[in-house]
């Protein structure tokens, strides 16, 4: 059961004054999200654990810098976005040190050994703006604010990824041509 804004406000409260089972119950509440985002930007299920997991512990070393507490879910999330833009850059490198892309790199697979579905394949085709735009909608459930204030990308050019991202998914997905 998903505590209500006050609860959370609650927990987050306690979080920043050193109480780590409040800590842990924040995070309970927002992990698959967490998760979800990493993977759907990173399309490596190990690396979006990874980033996850470097998340939450530069969350818990500094959750006393936490300056609302009702903002503690957008808190980690900008903590991932900026873990999961530095493993993109390790990526890159990765990339450009390497003469070819090893295919089994951009293979996901989810806990009982399955592909990942379509949807997160075609989030490869998507920008990177585009795709942290959509997975903040759409997985984590952030508005357009809401991810303005995570990404620092403009409220308008929010909803223009995201848009522009969804068009581009259901195109590849149903054969329908972008307007």
């Amino acid at each position: 059961m998903r505590l209500d804004k006050k609860g959370r406000k609650k927990l987050a409260e306690l979080a920043v004054n050193g109480d780590t089972d409040a800590f842990s119950k924040l995070y309970g509440e927002i992990y698959k999200e967490l998760y979800y985002y990493a993977l759907a930007n990173l399309q490596n299920a190990e690396d979006a654990a990874d980033a996850v997991q470097d998340a939450v512990l530069d969350g818990y070393m500094s959750i006393s810098s936490l300056r609302k507490s009702e903002a503690f879910d957008s808190w980690m999330f900008k903590i991932l976005v900026a873990k999961i833009k530095q493993k993109q850059k390790e990526y890159a490198q990765r990339r450009s040190n390497l003469d070819y892309i090893n295919e089994s790199d951009a293979i996901i697979k989810d806990e009982n050994g399955f592909e990942r579905c379509e949807i997160l394949e075609e989030f490869a085709d998507l920008s990177e703006a585009e795709r942290l735009c959509i997975s903040l909608h759409c997985i984590a459930g952030y508005k357009g604010r809401e991810i303005m204030e995570i990404t620092g990308i403009k409220d308008t050019t929010v909803r223009s990824h995201i848009s522009r991202g969804k068009a581009k998914i259901r195109s590849k997905l149903f054969g329908k041509e972008v307007t």
